[in-house]
Order: C-alpha cells, then sequence, then structure tokens
C-alpha cells in the first residue's frame, strides 16, 4: 500500500529482503535461470553460419596458435611433459579453458545490471539470478572446452587418464568464486561506470600473471606468491594435474574452495546492500 501511495511499482532495486530470503528467492528461481541461459546461448550464435561451432572453434585455434608460438618458434619445454606437439597443446589448452571460464564471466559482470535496467526501474525482478545465468552461460563454454581436450587426449594418446574424468569437479569448484566477483562487480558496476573500460586491462593481466603459458614451477619465488593469488592458477594447476597425472594440490584446493564460498558470500551480501540504491541511479 505503501508503495502505491508514492505513485510507484515496487521494484527489483527497491527491495529490501533479507539474506535469507534472497537465498530463498534465488533457490525457488531455477527454472527461470535456466530459461534466461538457454535464451542467452541461442541469441549468442543465432544468424551465425557456424552456430554453436564457434564455441569450438575459437578455443581451439587460440591454443593452436600458442602451440605453434611457444612450441615451434620458441621451442619451450617444460618439465612433466613431452615436447611433442600433442602435449603442448593439451597443457595449454587445460589452462586455456580455466582462464576463459574465469574471463568470460568476469568481462560481463561490470555491465550486467546496466544491460538489464529494465529489471530493475519496471518489474518485480530477482536481479541476484542475472549472475547465476551469467556464470551458467559460461559454464557451458568451459565444458565445451573441456570436451576438446577429451577428444584431443584420446585422438593423441589413447584411453585418457581416469583421473581425467574428475576434470568438471574443478570448473565447478570454481563457480562460488566466480558468483561472488559477478555479484560484487554487478553492483559496483551500476555506481563506476568506468569499471567496464579498466576490466579488459585488468584481465589481460591476470592472463599473463596465471600459469597458462607456463608452468608455476618456472616463476621466480618473489613473484610465485603473486601468481598464486590468481583465481585462476589453482584451477589451473588442479586441471594440469588431472590431465597429465600429476601430484594433485588437494591442500590448495581445499584452502580454493573455502575462500570462494567467503568470497561468494561476501560478494552476496554487498550485492543485496547495494541493490537498494540502483534504482536511484538508473
Amino acid at each position: 500500500m505503501k508503495a502505491a501511495s508514492s505513485g510507484k511499482r515496487p521494484s527489483a532495486g527497491t527491495r529490501s529482503l533479507g539474506a535469507d530470503s534472497s537465498v530463498s528467492v534465488v533457490w525457488g528461481s531455477r527454472v527461470l535461470i535456466r530459461r534466461l541461459a538457454a535464451r542467452e546461448l541461442q541469441a549468442r550464435y543465432r544468424g551465425s553460419m557456424l552456430g554453436i561451432a564457434w564455441a569450438v572453434i575459437v578455443p581451439l585455434g587460440m591454443v593452436l596458435m600458442y602451440t605453434f608460438v611457444f612450441g615451434s618458434i620458441f621451442k619451450v619445454r617444460w618439465s612433466g611433459i613431452s615436447g611433442s606437439t600433442e602435449s603442448m597443446t593439451a597443457f595449454f589448452l587445460a589452462g586455456l579453458i580455466v582462464h576463459q571460464f574465469l574471463s568470460e564471466v568476469i568481462a560481463r559482470a561490470p555491465s550486467l545490471v546496466l544491460e538489464n535496467k529494465n529489471y530493475v526501474t519496471r518489474v518485480v525482478f530477482p536481479l541476484e539470478i542475472l549472475s547465476l545465468v551469467t556464470v551458467a552461460v559460461a559454464l557451458v563454454g568451459a565444458a565445451i572446452g573441456l570436451a576438446l581436450l577429451l577428444c584431443l587426449l584420446a585422438l593423441t594418446s589413447g584411453i585418457p587418464p581416469a583421473t581425467v574424468l574428475l576434470s568438471p569437479l574443478v570448473l565447478l569448484g570454481m563457480v562460488p568464486m566466480l558468483l561472488g566477483l559477478t555479484w560484487i562487480f554487478s553492483a559496483i558496476g551500476v555506481f563506476v561506470r568506468d569499471l567496464g573500460q579498466i576490466m579488459p586491462v585488468a584481465l589481460s593481466v591476470l592472463f599473463f600473471l596465471a600459469p597458462v603459458l607456463y608452468p608455476r614451477s618456472s616463476v621466480p619465488p618473489p613473484f610465485d606468491a603473486l601468481v598464486l593469488f590468481n583465481p585462476t592458477t589453482i584451477p589451473i594447476e588442479a586441471m594440469r594435474a588431472l590431465v597429465f597425472e600429476h601430484p594433485f594440490p588437494w591442500e590448495l584446493a581445499l584452502s580454493y574452495f573455502v575462500i570462494s564460498l567467503v568470497v561468494c558470500w561476501t560478494g552476496f551480501s554487498v550485492f543485496l546492500r547495494l541493490r537498494r540504491a540502483f534504482a536511484d541511479v538508473l
């Protein structure tokens, strides 16, 4: 009644739900999240000649380029893998899948609410699920890249090691971290529009500070902590451990997952707090 007397419809930006209520809203929006993710995937490839095949062509083209430059031109070699082109391609692809998963989500985050301002100002909509939709769409792309990696291993090395079957857990373990970061950046992006311009530069820095093109063992000691702080470093090492049957970094992986849960809850809380002012800004 109060909203009606003020002449404004209650919006997602003005709702004042607690954290527990918002979690219930997210859980109750499972079907909506799935439909929005499917619609976004369809819209992404609609009208293109090759359609969803681009989800395979792009990562494959990138990893072949890295393999050619670093393997054939610079002739770089790393311990733990053979010097064959196939092994180096798998080495790069395992790291690229993880980085692209994060990059696709974080690059979209600052403009996530801005691109859906109608949901803020005109309708009652659970804005918090937009982050879940973004992560779900990126997870599909990462799963396609993982399937490509498995096919590469099967074609070049025969039956992949059984540990590869656990590789999807590495991607799922990143989900809480990505959700938390997306909630934070999407909320701040409403107020700081420059964040969208800063993010591509930040992602480029993260790419070169992650062991995508090199193993972490080659990083000099003064910079090892900086590389380890990168949110993709531990998932990349975990993925390669499963692909190449290296010792799995259990302690680092468990620590990463705990930190991810903390980041997820922190990001969710920040989003709920800042969401109250979205309608005023937009």
